[in-house]
């Protein structure tokens, strides 16, 4: 890894990602995000990214779910709603050449956790808060 922040964002982000459909239930989000211990989740079809999940997004949902008196609403939110319910549509993505520099910069402005990275209109990872993190504790050398 080069020790500086003019490298392609492809030298960093998750390659090994986890995806949803649209119409996946909620209930196979919150297993993904339990199983993996993950905070973001694209969603995409054949490719093409048409949303994002965040945790923070199911934990929303499960604060509102908690709150519903009706027990039988509060026990099959999960199994009922959609992840196109409550995902972020259309969220910025990024090339996989983007310099991490730049990706920095977009993360701040916009105040976003994670980016969804592509080649060619296709999803080929996503870079996080914490990809940057671990980035720069190997700049830094910090053991």
């Amino acid at each position: 890894m080069n020790n500086n922040i003019n490298i392609a964002v492809s030298e960093i982000m998750s390659t090994n990602l986890k995806t949803l459909h649209p119409k996946d239930k909620i209930q196979r989000a919150k297993d993904l995000f339990d199983e993996y211990d993950i905070h973001h989740i694209p969603v995409a079809v054949m490719g093409e990214v048409r949303g994002i999940i965040s945790l923070g997004d199911l934990l929303f949902l499960e604060g509102v779910a908690n709150n519903s008196f009706d027990e039988f609403l509060r026990t099959k939110k999960y199994q009922m709603s959609t992840v196109d319910e409550i995902m972020t549509s259309r969220p910025h993505c990024i090339e996989s050449d983007t310099l991490v520099s730049e990706v920095i910069d977009i993360m701040t402005e916009r105040r976003i956790n994670c980016l969804p990275v592509k080649e060619n209109e296709e999803l080929v990872g996503i870079v996080t808060n914490l990809d940057l993190i671990k980035y720069f504790r190997t700049i830094l050398n910090v053991i």
